[in-house]
């Protein structure tokens, strides 16, 4: 069966990214191996929100060529790039649809507080791979954005990776 998947790093005091969305928080640890080529070598599909699909498209280059992306938004971007698709049916029908047998390796939720808490609020992550790296921002985007839905993982594994942490988790 299909695993849907996050993957993602945060700072010690729980952001995503900066005020602006920008990341730069993260280039100096740009060079530690914490398994990425491992986790990426099994996804099939990754899902993303139109913020991230937004910054995947400054790369000089599509970073995820070869894969299937889906950008879940309410507005359709102009022009998307191969192997890229629109979903604009909802959360709970993407779920759906993305537990259909026949969808192709696993599936990565890929940056997005907002969408990622979204799978969370319906028990639909089932692995939950988070990176914190020895930042304190004071300021910027949360992984998790808040929620009325009280939700308890499993801790399964714990690890590190020069100074980042890695904590994962799984479905309780």
């Amino acid at each position: 069966m299909t695993r849907i998947l996050g993957y993602i790093a945060e700072t010690l005091d729980g952001y995503i990214a900066e005020p602006d969305g920008s990341y730069g928080f993260l280039d100096p640890y740009g060079a530690a191996d914490c398994g990425y080529d491992a986790f990426y070598a099994g996804i099939g599909t990754l899902v993303m929100g139109r913020g991230t699909f937004e910054a995947c498209l400054k790369h000089p280059s599509w970073p995820y060529r070869g894969r299937r992306s889906i950008v879940v938004t309410r507005t359709p971007p102009p022009s998307l790039p191969p192997d890229t698709e629109v979903w604009t049916s909802g959360v709970d029908a993407l779920i759906a649809h993305l537990r259909e047998p026949g969808v192709a390796g696993d599936v990565w939720v890929l940056g997005g507080g907002l969408l990622q808490q979204a799978f969370l609020d319906r028990d639909a992550i089932d692995r939950l791979e988070i990176y914190v790296v020895p930042v304190i921002l004071g300021d910027g985007i949360p992984l998790f954005p808040g929620t009325d839905v009280r939700r308890t993982l499993k801790l399964v594994e714990v690890a590190r990776f020069g100074e980042i942490a890695q904590l994962v988790y799984a479905r309780a």
